[in-house]
């Protein structure tokens, strides 16, 4: 929905594990990303959505509630976007077998003395409570099509997530669908940041030690929070070599040429001895993690 409504200005990830956040929601234009906390009910309560929210769910300012019924082929017309501080501050705070909780109701026609009405919004203008205004429509991306994934790719995808989901501090998220430059968004679970991943997996062997890496010039949209890893598959043994490049999407052009087949590609020389401009972002992979952790803005 929040893919459509923007024009693809804004993308959903999903978490690989359950660490307490539901989504993110990327604004492509800025790199910006926001944390949501999804509550839905599926009956009404005297004409209202009523809903509760664990205290836990509620320490970090930065997370967004997001709560609505739930009706057949979708969602209902009014949902409830609210800051965790303005939640805390509205909510009511009760208990459940002597644990607290707090709760909060809202209606589907909201009356003008609710307390909730500056945080409610129609269905149908969601994304403009993440920033992707009606009238901006036309700025979003050009082009909506999921990206095809090779086998190597989506291994070297799963490489990247192993890694980082070794890592408790950090929590990993798909996206649904794949339309964007970011394919894995990394939460910091201590500095409540996001970055965004790209992983290029390029195929090298004995013969043939180095590799052309391409990255879709109509879905590239440089951001501080975006980066691009590049591993390499060999063939035999096989495995990943030992290295890595950890590029930031904003310095990608100083390198990257224009194949004139609609990719931004550039050369890696795995053995190469002679000095490169791609040295600078080359690492051992057992650092995957910690390069990822030294990311955050």
């Amino acid at each position: 929905m929040l893919t459509e409504q923007s024009r693809g200005g804004l993308h959903v990830f999903l978490p690989i594990a359950d660490r307490g956040v539901d989504a993110l929601v990327h604004r492509i234009g800025d790199g910006a990303y926001f944390q949501v906390q999804a509550k839905s009910r599926s009956t009404l309560q005297d004409g209202e959505v009523h809903f509760v929210v664990w205290p836990e769910t509620l320490v970090h300012d930065e997370v967004l509630i997001v709560a609505g019924l739930v009706v057949e082929g979708g969602l209902g017309p009014t949902l409830l976007v609210a800051p965790a501080a303005d939640f805390r501050r509205l909510a009511d705070l009760t208990s459940d077998q002597g644990k607290p909780i707090y709760s909060a109701e809202f209606g589907m026609r909201p009356r003008s003395d609710t307390r909730w009405l500056p945080w409610l919004v129609p269905l149908e203008r969601l994304g403009e409570r993440f920033g992707a205004p009606l009238g901006r429509l036309e700025e979003a991306l050009p082009e909506l099509r999921p990206e095809w994934r090779s086998d190597v790719g989506s291994l070297g995808e799963a490489e990247v997530m192993r890694r980082l989901a070794e890592t408790s501090s950090l929590n990993v998220f798909r996206p649904f669908p794949d339309l964007e430059t970011a394919e894995l968004a990394v939460l910091h679970l201590d500095s409540r940041r996001v970055v965004g991943l790209q992983v290029k997996t390029v195929v090298v062997d004995e013969t043939r030690f180095r590799a052309t890496v391409n990255v879709r010039a109509s879905s590239f949209r440089p951001a501080p929070t975006t980066y691009f890893v590049v591993l390499a598959w060999l063939h035999d043994p096989s495995g990943f070599h030992q290295d890595f490049l950890f590029i930031p999407s904003l310095e990608l052009l100083e390198f990257a040429r224009d194949d004139s087949y609609g990719h931004l590609s550039f050369d890696w020389h795995l053995s190469s001895e002679t000095p490169s401009a791609l040295d600078k972002y080359r690492h051992s992979l057992g650092d995957l993690s910690q390069r990822v952790i030294t990311s955050f803005p």
